[in-house]
């Protein structure tokens, strides 16, 4: 009996060894578990932060980008543009007498995102948001929506060259954008649906595209945009093909519109002079009528980096043909297409390149690094006395009138921008025009005046 007591003594102590034992092994495989659980999270860390370190833009540089997966990118861009305007009598095709007087605030916001989708493949989707501020009635309805910017696949490198095709909803800027610009004045902008091949060689680059500007299916009448456009060094040429299926209209009769543009562009610089001449000319047919137009520009300027607030003066000088006899089934009047016309002929955007002879004096100046002064006299006359006044939308303001004055009025432009910082920019601006003997003789004749502030951030 005591011997037995004794052998399941000895079997408990052996089996409470083994426990502790079993124990012990337990909580040291919990606290290596533990160790390497640490290490693998501290490397793990380490790794993303010296991978997002390598991709990621430094700061204060524009976008921010992410990592998709199998490496590629994602660029992502934005911006919000309030602007406050007060409108004081400008004439317009729908108010040819200046007769309206109004102010209002406006917000335009878009958010870009630029995907590289493989190597040699990427896409470009802009979502944008117009509104006027208080124009939906009630801090609780939605009326508005948010439309597409740009949606564009891009095809880059294509056969091993320096060639990029994109195809869908892009935007298009040449030259001095007095035919194809991007209307960034306007909130939507100018965008352009079709497809685009950009080629780059060593010493000259030409671009091609085709855009379908209206598609109707019922009848079908489209308008069509089709061009070339290349340059290398100062120099620049362009042929444009402009076509519109739908019957108007014309001087004599009813029909369609083709014509065709073509024209060069010379910029150059010579020490603290910088010199820029354009020239086009248009044939075809504008809603049946035989064309026959020309346009050009001409600007010298002058900075001066040597003397307090770095001024430059230039002088511009900017003509389009008229037409001499709305009658005869022959125009002459010069087609704007898609141009930027705000940057050129006066800001309160009543004159364009059409019918229209510019003299323009505009002085700029620095008085502080980050601080820009402008101010533009322009000078405007009517080379043909029977054309109409066009504004800088292309539309007629008022008819041309036989005997009338060819002197259609002066505008003065005074702008300050102020930019502190890469994200952050302030634009106020004043425009008076007074209008000439041609506004006079033709009806009402107020000054007209625009004043503006708006604040932009970009990121």
């Amino acid at each position: 009996m005591t011997r037995s007591i004794s052998l399941l003594l000895l079997a408990a102590a052996a089996f409470a060894q083994d426990a502790a034992t079993l124990d012990d092994l337990a909580r040291r495989n919990r606290e290596l578990e533990e160790r390497v659980r640490r290490l693998e999270s501290t490397a793990l860390s380490e790794d993303v932060a010296r991978y997002l370190e390598e991709r990621l833009p430094a700061e204060g540089a524009d976008g921010a980008e992410s990592i998709l997966p199998g490496g590629r990118s994602i660029r992502i861009t934005g911006e919000i543009r309030i602007r406050e305007e007060i409108k004081d009598r400008l004439y317009a095709p729908m108010d040819p007498g200046g007769a309206e007087s109004f102010d209002f605030a406006h917000m335009r916001t878009r958010l870009r995102f630029d995907i590289d989708v493989l190597e040699n493949l990427a896409a470009v989707v802009e979502l944008q948001d117009i509104r006027t501020l208080g124009e939906e009635g009630s801090t609780t309805a939605d009326t508005e929506g948010v439309d597409l910017k740009r949606g564009t696949i891009v095809f880059r490198n294509l056969g091993g060259h320096d060639l990029t095709v994109e195809a869908g909803r892009f935007v298009m800027v040449y030259g001095d954008q007095r035919l194809i610009g991007h209307l960034e004045w306007f909130d939507q902008g100018r965008t352009y649906d079709g497809v685009r091949g950009m080629f780059k060689g060593e010493k000259y680059w030409i671009d091609a595209f085709a855009v379908r500007v209206r598609e109707t299916v019922t009848p079908d009448d489209d308008q069509w945009f089709v061009g070339v456009y290349g340059g290398r060094e100062w120099l620049e040429a362009y042929a444009l093909l402009f076509a519109d299926d739908m019957a108007m209209a014309g001087e004599v009769g009813t029909d369609d519109t083709m014509f065709v543009t073509v024209g060069f562009r010379i910029a150059r610089t010579s020490g603290d002079w910088d010199y820029t001449t354009e020239v086009a000319f248009q044939t075809g047919d504008v809603k049946g009528d035989d064309l026959g137009a020309f346009a050009f520009a001409v600007v010298v300027g002058r900075t001066f980096p040597d003397v307090r607030w770095a001024p430059r003066i230039a002088l511009e000088i900017d003509y389009a043909s008229g037409d001499d006899d709305p009658t005869d089934g022959d125009s002459g009047q010069f087609q704007t297409l898609y141009p930027t016309n705000h940057l050129h002929y006066g800001y309160a955007d009543l004159v364009g390149w059409s019918n229209i002879l510019d003299i323009h004096v505009r002085f700029q100046l620095k008085p502080l690094e980050k601080v820009v002064v402008e101010i533009g006299v322009h000078h405007f006359l009517r080379p043909e006395e029977a054309g109409g006044w066009v504004n800088a939308g292309g539309a007629v303001v008022r008819p041309g009138l036989a005997g009338a004055s060819d002197h259609l009025g002066d505008e003065v432009d005074f702008t300050v921008t102020w930019k502190p910082s890469k994200a952050l920019s302030f634009l106020v601006g004043y425009s008076i025009f007074v209008p000439g003997g041609f506004v006079e003789d033709t009806g009402a004749s107020p000054t007209a005046h625009l004043a503006y502030l708006e604040t932009r951030v970009v990121w």
